[in-house]
């Protein structure tokens, strides 16, 4: 059950680079997130992911979900960006994740913080994280 949960954050976390991307002040470059999960009666320890966001993945985010073996269908609806928070709505087929909601709080072009709530497999889970720009992506 770890390994899927893992799994599933892991995606969340990609999903929402992809939220982050439409219409935002995000800039280019390495961001390196710090989430931290929770689902009935167990919170997970926080994890740290770290990932090369390209000029190209903010000009079409919707292309940057991850697609996986399986392939993750996971489409976006309800975006709004109001000043510097952003809301959305998502749906993902594979593996089934319903009811996501998200919300991000820009602090400039360099930092956010985020809230997630999604339901899968019958459990509520709920993410918190953590984003900050670390610098030009690897070359």
């Amino acid at each position: 059950m770890n390994a899927r949960i893992s799994s599933i954050a892991l995606l969340t976390v990609a999903l929402s680079y992809t939220a982050l991307a439409q219409q935002s002040p995000m800039r280019p470059g390495n961001w390196e997130v710090t989430m931290k999960m929770s689902m009935q009666g167990m919170d997970m320890p926080p994890m740290k992911h770290t990932r090369c966001v390209t000029a190209e993945m903010l000009k079409d985010p919707q292309a940057s979900i991850p697609q996986g073996p399986g392939s993750n269908d996971c489409k976006m609806t309800d975006y709004k960006l109001s000043g510097s928070t952003a809301t959305y709505k998502m749906t993902c087929t594979k593996p089934t994740l319903t009811n996501i909601t998200g919300e991000m709080k820009y602090s400039g072009d360099s930092t956010y913080t985020g809230t997630i709530q999604m339901e899968t497999s019958g459990q509520t889970m709920s993410m918190t994280m953590d984003g900050k720009w670390v610098g030009e992506c690897p070359k």
